[in-house]
């Protein structure tokens, strides 16, 4: 299993743990935290089966690339960053903006909910040439031993 892939699933595990304990406070009528409710769904939905569904997905798909590096997996790894990234500022600021007059807080929900959109183009970045028909996969392998015949010649 790929790294970005293992990334994605062990995060992908936090965010369900940690939608777990929201869920257990929701249910013991904590008030602490206002918001918490799309808190929790959000930490559910996107947090863990998301990152469930991009992490094996990436792992199961044929690979571009199946070379570990950063930038052989340039639109995973961002995908992750953008990902993670917004749904931290999202569990941040939400409970903050709710009664709160400061705008900073409406502007970084605002960034986390652009991050999480871009990850979901970086995804589909990644993931839409490994979709393939047998025929394309046929003619991509044919495709590659010529290649390697022709170096191998070289």
């Amino acid at each position: 299993m790929p790294l970005i892939s293992r990334t994605f699933i062990k995060a992908g595990m936090i965010f369900f743990a940690l939608s777990m304990i929201a869920s257990l406070a929701l249910e013991m009528g904590s008030q602490v935290i206002p918001g918490l409710m799309p808190l929790f769904w959000h930490m559910l939905m996107v947090g863990w089966i998301t990152q469930i569904i991009f992490g094996v997905s990436i792992w199961m798909f044929p690979g571009r690339n199946r070379e570990e590096g950063f930038k052989a997996q340039l639109w995973g790894w961002l995908t992750f960053f953008c990902l993670n990234t917004g749904l931290v500022l999202r569990i941040i600021s939400e409970p903050m903006s709710i009664g709160n007059a400061a705008a900073v807080w409406s502007v970084i929900l605002v960034l986390s909910a652009l991050l999480q959109v871009l990850a979901v183009g970086f995804y589909i970045i990644e993931m839409w040439p490994r979709i393939m028909s047998k025929k394309q996969q046929r003619k991509k392998r044919k495709r590659q031993r010529e290649r390697k015949k022709k170096r191998e010649n070289s």
